[in-house]
């Protein structure tokens, strides 16, 4: 286990400017110990595997573009050019 004070505790409560009561000391220096054991467990743990590469895959169909007839949708715009949308320019063209 993990040794953790309530000396070290109150140290670091200091230097963060928290305020604890006399409850909380106790209830947060179990919960930092479980936490430090926690975390000793984790660098006790042996990682010998490493994960194979992953190549990117498509698993998507290919985009096909695909002609389609719109002169129906084109018709009921207030302005066209050459069948397109005909919209006020925003930019300047400098």
């Amino acid at each position: 286990m993990a040794e953790f004070s309530k000396t070290e505790l109150l140290h670091i409560a200091n230097l963060s400017a928290l305020k604890l009561e006399d409850g909380e000391i106790d209830l947060f220096a179990q919960q930092i110990r479980a936490i430090l054991t926690y975390v000793d467990q984790l660098q006790h743990i042996s990682i010998t595997a490493q994960a194979e590469d992953v190549g990117n895959i498509n698993v998507f169909r290919e985009d096909v573009a695909v002609r389609k007839d719109c002169t129906d949708i084109v018709a009921q715009a207030p302005e066209t050019d050459e069948g397109y949308f005909t919209v006020p320019q925003i930019l300047d063209a400098a």
